[in-house]
């Protein structure tokens, strides 16, 4: 057998995979000859003692095709040179589909709406308006909707992503695999689909069929189930101004990623992608459609087959900092709030005017095969120490608990609108990633830490936020170890006859 064929193959009707190996396929035996220029394959079957005939047709890599004979006994059929004659013209086709196939290009590139619809011999007038073919975050995965002509029909709202495509005459015929289906009890794992080709190349709009199940049998059917007359649509060309809808330059020559290294984003002119490294199936794009001002869009955004409209604001904090606000363009609500950080080795001096502060926080550790909580101060030294560190150090040391240290590096800060709050990140000396602090700084300074965003509004971000209460004892110009010993000294006994109380 071809190389090329080998593998996991999926066959309507079969209660499994099926395997095709270098000499044998499962369910039709061991080949023992070929005629290869007709693709012509003698089968012997040892289980049911007979031979029999395939006729394969490879459509597309992802894509075969297959007639075949009856089981004859080995002496009617003992030669390759019988088969042309054993396999009838018209004899049923059989598809197998290759299994976890590669997404390819689709064939048709949507947005498309509905003019007609045909199901099942009927001219479908209910809800048309409400039926289309949706575009989805790349070029290989589409949407199809199609609302219910009758009570008796049901409703079809499927995700689907090509996988095979080939052309033969004046027609294009094209395979998907149905990722999500909705309200659709089918047991398809496939739609077939083709037009005719020159139709939708030279016509505003063109004729779509859909077979009736993942076998294709009735793909060359002049009575398919489902005929639509497509018309498309350009979504974008709301006015002249969308031409020009594309984001900063200065943005695109760099790779960014989320604090907690989870998303990678690349902007490339109008589309913003955001890539789940771990998870590749809720991968967003944001399309842009309006320019409304420098940093100001108006957006499609995708999530997989999702698609909502959006206004996508662009702030850079630092130069190595994009803060991407997102909200309902109708009012000042954010939505969400995303922090990137550029994908380089760029180091920041942290912000000095912080200075050393001393704040509580619960430690969890292990004490006799038990999970314990117990409250633990801690010392924040912010770029005094060390101009580029982030230090904090335990002050409570004794012999049963280990004393904490951590000293990270920073890599950007800012101050808010108001000046009222310092927002720092700082790189973990841990891992690759990073983490954003908020200082709003006051008699007593709040202290927010969020390791997925700078964003400490979020309901989304409740889990990551950490809030503690802190006290300056010491501003970085006026650090003096010995003064400072004996004043971190003084609030660690206060603090601790505090907590026996």
């Amino acid at each position: 057998m071809p190389t090329a064929w080998l593998g996991l193959w999926y066959q309507r009707g079969m209660n499994s995979l099926l395997e095709i190996t270098i000499d044998h396929i499962q369910t039709k035996g061991r080949c023992i000859d070929i005629l290869p220029i007709q693709q012509y394959y003698l089968f012997t079957d040892r289980i049911n003692r007979c031979t029999r005939c395939l006729l394969f047709i490879e459509r597309d890599t992802n894509l075969l095709q297959y007639r075949e004979s009856e089981c004859n006994d080995a002496d009617d059929l003992s030669s390759i040179s019988l088969c042309p004659n054993m396999i009838a013209p018209d004899a049923q086709l059989y598809t197998l589909h290759r299994n976890n196939s590669k997404p390819q290009l689709c064939p048709i590139q949507p947005p498309f709406f509905l003019l007609k619809l045909i199901k099942d011999g009927s001219t479908c007038h209910r809800s048309l308006s409400l039926s289309y073919i949706g575009e989805c975050i790349n070029d290989y995965q589409f949407r199809l909707h199609l609302s219910s002509c009758s009570s008796y029909h049901q409703k079809l709202d499927l995700q689907l992503l090509c996988v095979a495509t080939w052309i033969e005459g004046f027609h294009t015929y094209f395979i998907t695999r149905i990722v999500t289906k909705q309200n659709y009890h089918n047991d398809n794992q496939y739609a077939c689909f083709y037009y005719i080709t020159k139709e939708k190349d030279i016509s505003s709009s063109f004729s779509l069929s859909m077979a009736t199940d993942d076998s294709c049998r009735d793909l060359n059917s002049r009575h398919m189930a489902t005929v639509m007359t497509l018309s498309s649509i350009n979504p974008y060309m709301v006015n002249e101004s969308n031409i020009s809808c594309t984001y900063p330059d200065e943005f695109q020559q760099y790779e960014w990623y989320s604090l907690n290294r989870t998303i990678q984003m690349f902007i490339r002119n109008n589309d913003i992608e955001l890539i789940h490294i771990q998870q590749n199936e809720y991968n967003t794009r944001f399309h842009c459609l309006q320019s409304i001002n420098s940093s100001y869009y108006r957006i499609r955004i995708f999530t997989n087959c999702d698609v909502n409209e959006k206004c996508l604001q662009i702030n850079q904090r630092t130069n190595n900092v994009l803060e991407l606000i997102i909200n309902n363009c109708y009012n000042n609500e954010y939505s969400n709030i995303l922090t990137f950080i550029k994908q380089t080795n760029y180091i920041s001096s942290c912000p000095t005017s912080i200075g050393h502060l001393l704040f509580e926080s619960n430690y969890n550790h292990h004490y006799h095969r038990q999970l314990v909580s117990r409250k633990k101060i801690f010392h924040m030294s912010i770029g005094c120490e060390n101009k580029e560190k982030l230090i904090i150090y335990q002050i409570e040391k004794d012999l049963e608990y280990r004393s904490l240290t951590q000293m990270d590096t920073c890599i950007a800060s800012w101050k808010s609108n108001d000046l009222s709050t310092i927002y720092l990140i700082a790189q973990s000396n841990y891992s690759n990633t990073s983490y954003c602090l908020s200082f709003q700084m006051g008699n007593s300074i709040i202290i927010r830490n969020n390791s997925h965003t700078c964003s400490f509004n979020n309901n989304e971000d409740k889990t990551s936020i950490s809030i503690y209460s802190a006290k300056l004892i010491n501003p970085c110009s006026q650090s003096k170890q010995l003064t400072l010993n004996y004043i971190l000294l003084l609030i660690t006994i206060l603090l601790y006859i505090n907590n026996t109380r």
